[in-house]
């Protein structure tokens, strides 16, 4: 192979590289599905939207809370599940705090093709819309992943593209 070849090679290759990160770059994507995830009567201009905390990670955690901040112009909270299922003291008005974003998650254990004994456990992460005023819970995204941030950037873009 000449120099020039695998120059230009490299630089096809960062270039590649490049628009990838760009397409896949949450923080701008949106869920085409977004119509059968968010409620038909959500209005975010005329309730709080309540946020399930991420506990699991206070790193993870800060950055939705930060990007919530950043990106979504209507009022929230961001609560415990238990404050949100509780529907008492300052969150006891459900026409105010109709709605919460509740994390969902389901775990998968994969399979050695070969051999069929079972591989690495992976955790899967979602959300969905709970109605706190009927107790009722909406479909999840269905485009779940194995960090929560990952799923939770596309949820809040599409929530706010719906909403513009």
């Amino acid at each position: 192979m000449t120099k020039k070849f695998k120059t230009n090679v490299s630089i096809f290759m960062v270039f590649t590289f490049w628009i990838i990160a760009i397409a896949s770059n949450p923080s701008k994507k949106t869920f085409k599905n977004a119509d059968k995830w968010i409620p038909d009567d959500f209005n975010p201009s005329k309730t709080i939207l309540l946020v399930q905390k991420f506990t699991i990670s206070e790193n993870a955690e800060s950055k939705m809370e930060e990007y919530m901040s950043e990106k979504y112009p209507y009022k929230y909270e961001f609560v415990s599940l238990q404050t949100i299922r509780s529907k008492e003291g300052k969150y006891s008005n459900t026409s105010l705090y109709k709605y919460a974003l509740i994390i969902t998650s389901h775990t998968t254990t994969s399979r050695d093709m070969q051999t069929g004994k079972p591989g690495p456990t992976v955790t899967g992460f979602d959300y969905n819309f709970y109605n706190r005023e009927n107790d009722k819970n909406y479909p999840a995204t269905n485009k779940s992943s194995s960090y929560a941030i990952m799923t939770f950037k596309p949820v809040i873009n599409s929530i706010v593209k719906k909403y513009e």
